[in-house]
């Protein structure tokens, strides 16, 4: 079971809809806001097609989903960065990668938390949205090399945005897990950041799939419920890293 990070620690999401931030790692985001770290919420996309109802107007669905995710930043103290990409259409081009370096050099976070870019399916009834994959695969071009480098997109670090090297990347919705959080004293408050999002999730049903999402993750580490997550650890030369995994007999590979 993993710590909690000390109160100092500055928590990136970056997700690619309003909602992705609380489903897939709310009960952890919860209990790190409880022991003081700040959490920013990268949003890619404007989550215009997060509907049922094709008469609903885009820019209503937008609002809506907008109004949804401040209730849930709210609850979290967090702060929102949208970038505006649209629903259903990202693509892990070298403008989202220079954009979610822009995001990274301005927050300077510790951790670094995305979408996994290799799941395609999952629990045997869901398709990885393509937006979730295109998220994680631009998330991870941006940490590697591009963030720490300052000849990577010359202008932003003339704009003021400095290289900067966070110390994990932690990959939510794996099937490679390696760091597994106990939300069952927060489950009943990630369902409440989820109910903020009502046009997402019906809160009868929301309740049974979370619910047994958190049994199923929790399960390989004997605990009730939790969330887990396949952790990279990052920094300025990854053969010092190496080096010192493998000087250490007893480090687990990630």
């Amino acid at each position: 079971m993993a710590s909690i990070p000390n109160m100092e620690t500055r928590i990136l999401t970056v997700f690619a809809h309003p909602d992705d931030a609380e489903a897939l790692a709310g009960g952890t985001l919860v209990t790190m806001v409880s022991k003081g770290a700040k959490v920013y919420l990268c949003i890619v996309t404007d989550g215009d097609k997060g509907t049922h109802d094709d008469s609903d107007p885009k820019e209503r669905v937008i609002a809506r989903r907008r109004e949804e995710q401040t209730r849930a930043a709210a609850m979290l103290g967090a702060e929102v960065i949208w970038l505006g990409y649209e629903d259903g259409m990202v693509q892990p081009t070298l403008e989202l990668r220079k954009d979610l370096v822009r995001v990274i050099r301005q927050v300077r976070p510790h951790i670094v938390l995305t979408h996994d870019p290799t799941v395609w399916f999952r629990h045997g009834a869901y398709i990885n949205h393509p937006d979730h994959r295109a998220v994680g695969q631009a998330a991870v071009e941006a940490l590697y090399p591009a963030v720490k480098k300052a000849g990577i997109f010359p202008e932003l670090a003339a704009a003021g945005f400095a290289p900067h090297v966070p110390e994990e990347l932690w990959l939510a919705g794996t099937d490679e897990p390696n760091r597994f959080f106990d939300i069952a004293p927060v489950f009943e408050q990630k369902m409440a950041l989820l109910a903020c999002h009502a046009s997402q999730f019906p809160l009868e049903k929301a309740q049974v799939v979370f619910c047994r999402l958190a049994e199923e993750a929790g399960r390989p580490q004997g605990l009730e419920a939790a969330e887990s997550f396949r952790v990279i650890r990052l920094g300025p030369r990854t053969v010092d890293l190496l080096a010192a995994q493998f000087s250490s007999p007893g480090e687990p590979e990630e």
